[in-house]
């Protein structure tokens, strides 16, 4: 969520977009002065700042490898009967850790968030004309590329994490099981997108309700008294946080879930699939 209120805040304030904005008021600019004017002014508050910003950073990459792993195995488990503590859970998040993190790092650079803000950057450097000249077509090619492929690593993640597959391994086996299973895999992916579709928008009635009715209670605190609209803003903005951490965090967990018990259903069926030339030859 800050990455992506970062790259908005950069567009808008890009010189192509809002040619009108000094270069000290865009974002990169704004950033590297407020620290350098807290380092002045505010040195120890500064350093602590910033040392909770790396640890967030450090968190915001480290923690996702954990906490997938230890689900898709508590998951699998699960799906087989096996009571599982949270002890156990904390283990098998550990065991997979760098296996996934090395995996995420690989195909971060091609994911399609990667991919919008590595062309949202070239775009508010160089402009729309050197863009679409340059690179246009270049980011067109490699989104559908990086489309194939999140595709075809479908089921990376649960290679890894169950089967204990390298990373290549893991990649190669995805796109094999992907390729015999493909009727199957399509027809999950346009069902995780129509699901999707259907909690985005109750996700966005959820939220707009409260702002419709807290609105303008806050517009009218604000415009009266300054410190309650701030309050008011501060346990909206709260709220609303709260609210969207936990949809997304039921949507993930049942997602995984999907995903890992079909994983288990597919590659289940193809090990008690028969075997032609056995049974020709009754060996």
């Amino acid at each position: 969520m800050a990455y992506a209120t970062y790259q908005a805040a950069a567009f808008w304030t890009s010189p192509f977009v809002n040619p009108e904005i000094p270069p000290e008021k865009h974002a990169l600019h704004w950033i590297f002065n407020t620290i350098k004017d807290g380092f002045k002014n505010e040195t120890e508050l500064t350093v602590l700042l910033l040392i909770i910003a790396v640890l967030v950073v450090l968190l915001y990459f480290l923690v996702p490898a954990f906490t997938q792993g230890a689900l898709i195995q508590v998951l699998a488990r699960k799906r087989a009967g096996q009571e599982v503590s949270i002890p156990q859970g904390i283990t098998y998040g550990m065991t997979r850790f760098l296996q996934l993190l090395e995996y995420h790092s690989a195909i971060k650079a091609f994911s399609v968030f990667g991919l919008l803000g590595e062309a949202s950057f070239a775009l508010r450097n160089l402009g729309p004309e050197l863009f679409e000249q340059f690179f246009g077509w270049f980011f067109l090619l490699a989104g559908f590329v990086g489309l194939f492929f999140t595709f075809m690593f479908t089921f990376a993640e649960y290679y890894l994490v169950i089967d204990k597959e390298s990373v290549l391994s893991s990649m190669v086996k995805s796109s094999g099981l992907v390729v015999r299973q493909w009727h199957h895999t399509l027809f999950m992916v346009f069902l995780m997108g129509i699901i999707i579709v259907r909690i985005g928008l109750n996700l966005l009635v959820t939220l707009l309700i409260p702002v419709l009715i807290l609105g303008p209670l806050a517009l009218f605190a604000n415009l009266t008294l300054a410190a309650v609209g701030a309050v008011v803003g501060a346990v909206i903005g709260a709220v609303a946080l709260y609210f969207t951490s936990y949809f997304v965090g039921v949507f993930h967990v049942f997602a995984t879930a999907v995903w890992t018990f079909t994983f288990l259903e597919l590659t289940a069926a193809e090990k008690n699939d028969i075997d032609l030339h056995a049974a020709v030859t009754g060996e």
